[in-house]
């Protein structure tokens, strides 16, 4: 069995930043991209897409330098066992989105090593799901109905729309993005702003606007404004998905669910949670919605799973789609159905543009295995 000798993580600087509510300020995205190199020179990718007010975000490509000394020296089939190891006797948990990301690059190896996709090696029976365009939030109405029409023309037949905040602004955004697209698939992310109050004012607008779910109305942590806006409206009621990070967790929760279907995100569970999810949501008897809003490489992480399992509806892709495809050759697009497939190739079939990656990175270590010390530090140039 191979083992793993190089860790190296960049941290991009994209130049780009997005929100998503009238209440937040605009986020800088900073992507951190992982090679993990085996003893065979088999290299397996995984990215972390960040957002921060003030950018530059070097959280997780700290974290994965301080977690190398577990990591390097290791069999590559380690995964397992290494979040025992890290679990064990330790009361504080590490960054998930360190976890995340090493995670999913070493499924991408592990794929490599053996020549099959990861929705392969996770048994994945189906090839393809349909994708809606996830919005960020706009000025004004008019600019909402025109970007609609552009991702329909792209061949996108589900919109999220991502609002202001305002109840009263955003059900007459609504209102008429149903009647300008009657046919549309529609779906609402509140992004946890509302009181429960307008919660409930909101979630019975939209169901007489036949908006397949509403997304996050209240903060995730607020599970008993989730139960009871669940039993006094019928439509579908997802969390945000980030403030719970362990299966366990969610375990205890579905006993008295304060949703319709489960959601969470590859950034913090990485494959092997978000896989060890959508089995218990199957075992309820519920969906799955990820979030993979973010670059090619998460993207495709989390549509590796999606495909694994048949309790998943929609494959969530960020529109409009050109910031989020630098630094990779074959970024996921939908066809004129809105159908999204895995990129063709092993592990997350992901073809980088190391060149790109070069011109965006603007943080980077290297860590390998050494005589001296199992992680020596190699570089960290600016």
């Amino acid at each position: 069995m191979a083992v793993i000798r190089k860790i190296e993580a960049s941290a991009l600087d994209s130049g780009f930043s997005v929100r998503w509510t009238e209440f937040a300020k605009a986020c800088s995205l900073t992507t951190t991209v992982v090679a993990i190199t085996d003893s065979d020179g088999v290299v397996g990718v995984g990215s972390y897409d960040g957002f921060a007010p003030g950018g530059g975000d070097l959280s997780v490509l700290e974290s994965i330098r301080a977690l190398a000394p577990a990591i390097l020296g290791r069999q590559t089939d380690c995964w397992a066992e290494l979040a025992k190891d890290l679990r064990v006797g330790v009361i504080f948990p590490f960054l998930p989105g360190a976890m995340s990301v090493i995670d999913i690059a070493l499924w991408d190896l592990a794929g490599r090593q053996v020549g099959q996709s990861v929705s392969a090696l996770l048994q994945g029976t189906r090839k393809q799901i349909p994708a809606y365009a996830s919005t960020s939030t706009m000025e004004r109405v008019e600019d909402y109905v025109d970007l609609v029409a552009r991702a329909r023309a792209d061949g996108l037949h589900a919109v999220k729309i991502h609002a202001w905040g305002d109840p009263d602004r955003d059900i007459a955004l609504l209102s008429k993005l149903r009647e300008t697209y009657p046919d549309l698939v529609l779906m609402h992310d509140a992004e946890g702003v509302y009181s429960r109050q307008d919660a409930l004012r909101v979630a019975r607008a939209l169901e007489s606007l036949d908006v397949r779910w509403l997304e996050a109305p209240l903060h995730d942590f607020d599970l008993e404004g989730y139960r009871e806006l669940r039993r006094r409206v019928s439509i579908p009621i997802l969390p945000a998905g980030y403030a719970i990070w362990d299966s366990r967790q969610y375990a205890d929760l579905l006993c008295d669910s304060p949703w319709t279907s489960l959601r969470s995100s590859i950034g913090t569970l990485g494959i092997s949670g978000l896989r060890r999810l959508m089995r218990l949501g199957a075992a309820f008897g519920m969906n799955l919605e990820p979030v993979s809003y973010g670059g090619t490489l998460a993207q495709s992480a989390a549509l590796q799973v999606m495909l694994s399992g048949d309790n998943c509806e929609f494959f969530e892709l960020p529109y409009p789609v050109k910031p989020w495809e630098r630094g990779v050759h074959n970024p996921i697009r939908p066809d004129s159905s809105g159908m999204v497939s895995a990129p063709e190739g092993p592990g997350l079939g992901v073809e980088i543009d190391w060149k790109d990656v070069e011109v965006q990175t603007c943080h980077r270590v290297v860590m390998e295995e050494s005589n001296e010390s199992p992680a020596a530090f190699v570089g960290f140039p600016g």
